[in-house]
C-alpha cells in the first residue's frame, strides 16, 4: 500500500493524505500556502459565518468568541476536524475542551493552531497594578481599571474578582452578578470597582486580585489596600490610635476615660475601626467602668469575689414589704462592679447595676404581697460581676400570718366583697334603670318613676328588656373581636371573633337582665310588705326612684357581704375566683379598683 512519509517526524500517512496525522506539517513540500492553509471542508457559525482556511477560522473564533466558547465545550471543533483529517488539531481542540474555564480553553485552542500570521486583538491594562493607597475605615469609593484592545478585531471576554470579594468588587447594577462582568473592546471599556472598606478590621493590609481572560490574552491584577485606623478625637484621649495605646492613657488618667465609657464613645470608636469591643454587657458606673474595660482587654487580673452572707434568710408578715441589703467584696485593692438579677417577681432588685471600690452594696426588697400560696418561700439573687464571675444569693422567706381579731376577721370579707357587689350595680343605674327603665321604657301605667312602677322592674315589661338588649349587646362584638385579636393576633380571626360574639352579647344582655330582676326580688317583697296599702299614695317619681335606687344598692351591698363571708370560709382558692369577678375591671382599663378589691385577702386563706 502505497503511503506518504512526513518530513518532520517521519511518520507514515496514507497517500491521499495532504497533511501529517501526528503534526500537521505539509506532506506535499510543492504545496503552495494557499493550499497548505485550505480546509478541506468549510466551518459555518452559528451566525453563517463560513471559514475556508485556518486564517478564517481563527479570526472567526476572535468575532464570534461567545458561540466559539459554546462550540468548544460542545466539542464540535475537535469532531470537526476529526472529520476532516486534522488530527493534530483534534488533539488540540481535546486538551482544550478539558480547561474548566471555556474562555481559558479557546485561548489555549487558538494559540496551538498553525494560523500566527492572523492578526487579532490583544489584551492591555492600565493600570497594571492596583495599588489603592491608605484608606481609612467605614470609606467606600470607585476605582476605575481600563481594558485596552492593542491589536486588531473585537477584544472579548470576561474580567473576574478573583480574591478578596468581601471588600471589591465590580459596581454594576444591583440585579447583576458583581464579581464577574464580561468584555467587549474594539479599542477601550472602562470598568467600574467598588471599594468598601466597611467591616474590614484596621490597621492591616489587604490584597486581592483580579482575572481577565479574553481572546487576546490572560492577566491577573493584583490589588494592594492599606487601611489605617481612625484616631481618637476626644480629649484627654486624642490622637491615640490602637485599644493598647488607649488604655495606656486611660491606666495613668482613669477619670476623664468615665463618661466615655459610660456613654459609648468608645466602643462607637472600636465599630469604627472594625475591632470587637471587648466589654460584653452593661458599662460599670464610676471608675469600675475602666477597671472592667481593663479586665475585657485582659490588661488586669479580675479580683476574687465574695458575698457578705452565704444566703439570707428573713420572716415577714402578710401583706408587708421588707428591705434588705447585701455587699460583695474583694480582698484585693480594685473596683468591683456587678449587675443583679432576682428570679421570682417577689424578690425585687433596687440597686440592678453596682459599683465600688472594693465593696458594693446590693439592695433589695421583700415583697409579701406577690408571695405564691404557702408559708416557706425560696428565690435567688444573681450576680454577674468582674470579667463575668458568677455569684449567687439564695433568699429563704418565712411569711407570718398577722393576728386578727374575730371582728377583722369577718369585717374584711364582707366589706370586700359588698364594696365590689356595690360597684357593679353602679354600673347598671343608667344602661338598665334610668334608659331602659325610664327614658325609653314602657309609659305606664303606673307612672314611670313612682315606688309602684320599680316594683314592677325596670324591664317589668317586653319592651324594656328589648331596649336593654339594643343598647348592650354591641359589648359580646367588641369583647369576642378584642379576646380573638389577642390570642391569635391576626385581624381576620378578629372579626370572626366580633360575629361571633354578637350572639353571645344578645343572650348574655338578656340573661344579665333577667339575673338583676330576680335578685332584686327580696326589695320588692319588703316594700310590698312594709308600705301594704300607703304605696297607692306615693306617687312621686323623684322620691320613688331615689326610695328605690337607695333600697336596691343597699341590697346588692348587703348580699355581696354575705357572699364574702361565705366564700372566705367555702372557697379554697378565693384568689383566682377574685381575679375572675375583676376580670372586666381590668380590661376596662379600671385597673386601680380592680387592685383595691383584689388585695385584701381572705382570712382563712393560707399565708401567700
Amino acid at each position: 500500500m502505497a503511503h506518504v512519509v512526513c518530513p518532520r517526524c517521519q511518520r507514515a500517512n496514507p497517500n491521499e493524505a495532504e497533511y501529517c496525522w501526528f503534526d500537521g506539517v505539509v506532506l506535499r513540500q510543492g504545496a503552495t500556502p494557499a493550499q497548505a492553509g485550505a480546509l478541506p471542508q468549510e466551518f459555518v457559525f452559528p451566525s453563517q459565518r463560513r471559514c475556508r482556511t485556518l486564517e478564517e477560522f481563527v479570526q472567526g473564533c476572535q468575532y464570534e468568541w461567545e458561540d466559539a466558547c459554546t462550540l468548544l465545550r460542545r466539542r464540535e471543533f475537535s469532531q470537526y476536524f476529526t472529520r476532516i483529517g486534522r488530527m493534530d488539531l483534534a488533539r488540540a481542540a481535546q486538551e482544550a475542551e478539558s480547561q474548566a474555564d471555556a474562555d481559558v480553553g479557546l485561548v489555549y485552542f487558538l494559540n496551538n493552531l498553525p494560523a500566527s500570521n492572523v492578526p487579532g486583538p490583544r489584551l492591555d491594562l492600565n493600570p497594571r497594578r492596583l495599588n489603592l493607597g491608605t484608606w481609612r475605615p467605614g470609606e467606600s469609593r470607585q476605582v476605575r481599571l481600563q481594558v485596552l484592545n492593542q491589536g486588531k478585531g473585537l477584544l472579548q471576554g470576561k474580567l473576574t474578582v478573583a480574591e478578596g470579594r468581601s471588600w471589591l468588587w465590580i459596581d454594576t447594577e444591583p440585579s447583576a452578578d458583581n464579581a464577574q462582568c464580561t468584555l467587549k473592546a474594539a479599542r477601550e471599556q472602562q470598568v467600574l470597582l467598588r471599594v468598601d472598606t466597611r467591616g474590614l478590621v484596621a490597621p492591616q493590609t489587604y490584597s486581592a486580585r483580579l482575572t481577565v481572560i479574553t481572546n487576546g490574552g490572560i492577566v491577573e491584577v493584583p490589588v494592594r489596600l492599606e487601611l489605617g485606623s481612625i484616631p481618637f478625637e476626644r480629649p484627654p484621649f486624642q490622637g491615640v490610635s490602637s485599644p493598647r495605646e488607649l488604655a495606656e492613657r486611660m491606666r495613668t488618667n482613669p477619670k476623664p476615660a468615665v463618661p466615655l465609657l459610660e456613654g459609648g464613645e468608645i466602643q462607637r470608636w472600636f465599630l469604627a475601626n472594625g475591632w470587637t469591643y471587648p466589654v460584653q454587657g452593661t458599662t460599670a458606673r464610676g471608675i469600675a467602668a475602666v477597671q472592667q474595660f481593663f479586665e475585657a482587654m485582659g490588661l488586669s487580673k479580675p479580683p476574687p469575689l465574695r458575698l457578705s452572707q452565704d444566703q439570707l434568710r428573713c420572716e415577714i408578715e402578710l401583706g408587708q414589704k421588707l428591705d434588705q441589703q447585701v455587699q460583695l467584696r474583694t480582698t484585693a485593692r480594685k473596683w468591683v462592679y456587678a449587675q443583679v438579677e432576682s428570679n421570682v417577681p417577689w424578690l425585687k432588685v433596687k440597686t440592678a447595676q453596682i459599683s465600688g471600690a472594693q465593696q458594693a452594696t446590693i439592695e433589695f426588697q421583700v415583697d409579701s404581697r406577690l408571695l405564691p400560696r404557702g408559708e416557706r418561700h425560696a428565690g435567688q439573687l444573681r450576680l454577674v460581676a468582674n470579667a463575668g464571675q458568677e455569684l449567687t444569693l439564695p433568699v429563704l422567706v418565712q411569711v407570718n400570718r398577722p393576728r386578727e381579731s374575730l371582728l377583722q376577721r369577718f369585717l374584711r370579707p364582707f366589706l370586700t366583697l359588698a364594696g365590689l357587689a356595690l360597684l357593679y350595680r353602679v354600673l347598671l343605674l343608667i344602661p338598665l334603670d334610668l334608659v331602659a327603665g325610664l327614658w325609653l321604657g314602657p309609659g305606664g301605667p303606673p307612672r314611670p318613676g313612682t315606688l309602684a312602677f320599680w316594683l314592677t322592674g325596670p324591664i317589668g315589661s317586653e319592651s324594656g328588656l328589648r331596649v336593654f338588649v339594643l343598647e348592650t349587646w354591641w359589648i359580646g362584638v367588641v369583647g369576642g373581636g378584642y379576646l380573638v385579636r389577642q390570642r391569635t393576633g391576626n385581624w381576620s380571626d378578629a372579626v370572626t371573633g366580633a360575629i361571633a360574639g354578637t350572639m353571645a352579647g344578645v343572650l348574655g344582655s338578656a340573661t344579665l337582665a333577667c339575673l338583676v330582676a330576680v335578685i332584686e326580688t327580696v326589695p320588692r317583697v319588703l316594700i310590698r310588705v312594709l308600705l301594704g296599702s300607703a304605696l297607692a299614695h306615693l306617687t312621686s317619681p323623684v322620691l320613688g326612684t331615689v326610695l328605690w335606687l337607695a333600697l336596691v344598692l343597699i341590697w346588692w351591698s348587703f348580699l355581696g357581704g354575705v357572699v364574702g363571708l361565705w366564700w372566705s370560709h367555702r372557697e379554697p382558692r378565693g384568689q383566682r375566683g377574685r381575679a375572675l369577678l375583676i376580670w372586666p375591671l381590668v380590661h376596662l382599663g379600671w385597673a386601680g379598683a380592680a387592685d383595691l378589691f383584689l388585695a385584701p385577702r381572705l382570712p382563712d386563706e393560707e399565708a401567700v
